[in-house]
């Protein structure tokens, strides 16, 4: 019986300890990349409470998937459209330990990136661009990640 109730206390505190709260949000990095290109193979952005950077260099290649971004901060317009983007984060990346979703980049289709972080706790996520591989919570999310950096899928 005591057995029982350490386990779900410890599995209760996992799940706790796991999932990020959206009001919580340090900042999210987002982006597509391609592995079997020759330039311009990772668009990445990083979304702040009050700014918005991009990287163009593939520096998500070239730091081991960390990106590395300059000072230069985006206008209010492009800021605009990445709060859609953290707005729409679905639950289930909020809540999951799960890193990747489906085969990103498995066979050249390319891949979306998510970090988020809050406090301590740093998510990674890896996602196909092949919808039908990915769970239904998150095909309208990876559509609009897609579509907002001009990325289509093969």
């Amino acid at each position: 019986m005591l057995s029982k109730a350490i386990f779900f206390v410890t599995f209760f505190i996992a799940i706790s300890c796991s999932s990020i709260k959206r009001d919580n949000i340090e900042y999210i990095i987002y982006g597509v990349y391609t592995g079997e290109c020759f330039e311009h193979c990772a668009t990445m952005y990083k979304l702040e409470k009050d700014r918005l950077y991009v990287d163009t260099t593939d520096s998500f290649f070239k730091n081991d998937n960390n990106v590395r971004f300059s000072d230069h901060v985006l206008g209010d317009e492009e800021f605009e459209k990445a709060l859609i983007v953290k707005n729409q984060l679905p639950e289930l990346l909020l809540k999951s330990n799960v890193e990747e979703f489906g085969s990103p980049d498995g066979h050249d289709q390319g891949g979306i990136f998510i970090e988020i972080k809050s406090g301590a706790t740093i998510k990674r996520f890896y996602i196909d661009t092949v919808l039908d591989r990915i769970p239904k919570e998150l095909r309208g999310y990876a559509k609009l990640i897609m579509k907002m950096r001009g990325f289509t899928s093969l």
